[in-house]
């Protein structure tokens, strides 16, 4: 056997991926002995940082007590103290978690969840989700429908049906051409358009992220956006969802980035930063009214995937759980973010930088051709692949992606570095950001 042929694939079958050996703190190390700063804990999910010892004792220690149990025979000590510790944090707005493999796999338990409880609730017409254009709820079939980010799915459109989206809260661009400090949150309205329009009689739920992931890189809504989506949801007995994957466990300067809105949801999907990075799992949420309408109807939610709720898992949910109270992390991300989010101002005489949006330690820049009327740049260009493979080579890895501007053009990156970044590494990163920035402009044109 050809000791160099490689076997494994990734998203792009043609590029030569660099072999990454070892992490600790904030940086990882190839096989070739190159150092890099990591600025986007992957894919937004290494909150903790890399290498910690305490998480490979927690995993020896329970691998040693026991790696597995069926979730439908059994519980465990572990998936236990797991959910309590998930809903206490939410100071008592969730009452029960259903835990799952993964955010792709915990959006779609919420999808279901609230399709049983509109049955269980002597609903049963109702089965219809509605969500928002410009938005990511993962990659498997069902969240794939939810998700109204473009890019993603025109290679899979012919196995996406029942779609139900609204425009985007998205102030940079605005579907509606508003401002603002002035509008009318057209953009919340518009959830009631197409729940008259769809009958509300047919509507279940509508799932939203908070403060919006890679589609549109931490574009936020006005914060009386959620009280008005509170109210059309409740007149039109629709549940209200919120995707928290990326958002959760401290990755917006708060628990969850619902907080920023006081508007809690009826069910939550969490994943990403519910294991610090160091394990796959995710978790549907739900609160008192969702869990007792089921419970005291059928009793019975069929769903759930064979590795979901296994002791692993619970055990590293339990240890990020005490980690970040431990170390205050989330307040660690809140004053980063801030510090952060100084740094970056600084790069608004670039003549690329649009926008800088986003909250606690993730942070979004949207790149334009012309700053004056926003225009984006031509997408032939891919900046986005530019700069991130411009990072790497200078050893910093971001997250990039295009296609903000209604799927046909865009390009914008995120920042969401593990919560242990100190001021002098987020010196670091920008100084070598800017470099990078400097260079792609320069290869475009500019």
């Amino acid at each position: 056997m050809n000791a160099k042929k490689k076997h494994s694939l990734s998203v792009f079958f043609n590029k030569e991926y660099r072999s990454i050996v070892r992490g600790e703190g904030m940086y990882l190390w190839d096989d070739q002995g190159k150092r890099y700063i990591d600025a986007s804990g992957g894919p937004i999910m290494s909150n903790l940082g890399h290498g910690m010892e305490e998480m490979a004792e927690t995993l020896y220690n329970q691998v040693k007590k026991i790696e597995y149990v069926f979730r439908m025979d059994f519980t465990s000590p572990e998936m236990e103290a797991a959910c309590t510790g998930i809903c206490e944090a939410t100071g008592g707005d969730m009452e029960r978690v259903f835990l799952v493999s993964g955010g792709s796999e915990a959006t779609e338990t919420c999808i279901k969840l609230a399709r049983k409880f509109q049955i269980d609730a002597g609903r049963p017409s109702k089965f219809k989700i509605i969500s928002r254009w410009m938005s990511y709820h993962g990659m498997t079939g069902g969240a794939m429908n939810l998700s109204g980010f473009p890019f993603r799915r025109k290679d899979y459109a012919p196995y996406i049906s029942n779609n139900f989206h609204i425009p985007p809260a998205y102030c940079y661009r605005c579907w509606f051409n508003q401002k603002p400090d002035t509008c009318h949150l057209e953009c919340a309205n518009a959830l009631e358009t197409e729940i008259l329009c769809q009958g509300p009689e047919s509507v279940a739920a509508f799932m939203v992220e908070p403060i919006s992931g890679m589609s549109l890189c931490g574009a936020a809504p006005r914060k009386d956006y959620f009280k008005r989506i509170r109210e059309i949801c409740d007149r039109y007995e629709v549940l209200l969802v919120m995707d928290e994957v990326l958002t959760g466990f401290g990755r917006s300067g708060k628990f969850f980035a619902y907080e920023h809105f006081d508007t809690p949801p009826d069910i939550m999907a969490l994943g990403k930063g519910l294991g610090g990075g160091y394990f796959p799992v995710g978790a549907a949420v739900m609160n008192t009214r969702v869990y007792e309408t089921i419970a005291n109807a059928s009793g019975l939610f069929m769903s759930g995937h064979t590795w979901a709720g296994n002791p692993m898992a619970a055990a590293v949910i339990c240890k990020t759980l005490s980690y970040l109270e431990e170390h205050q992390l989330i307040a660690r991300s809140a004053k980063m973010g801030e510090y952060l989010a100084r740094k970056l101002e600084g790069l608004r005489s670039h003549p690329t930088v649009g926008d800088i949006r986003g909250e606690g330690l993730m942070r979004g820049i949207e790149f334009v051709k012309d700053k004056e009327t926003r225009e984006p740049l031509p997408p032939e260009t891919m900046f986005w692949m530019i700069l991130h493979e411009l990072a790497q080579e200078n050893g910093l890895v971001i997250d990039s992606s295009s296609g903000c501007d209604r799927g046909q053009a865009g390009d914008q990156m995120m920042f969401g570095p593990p919560f242990i970044i100190t001021e002098a590494q987020i010196d670091e990163v920008m100084e070598i950001f800017e470099k990078v920035l400097t260079q792609a402009e320069k290869q475009i044109g500019f």
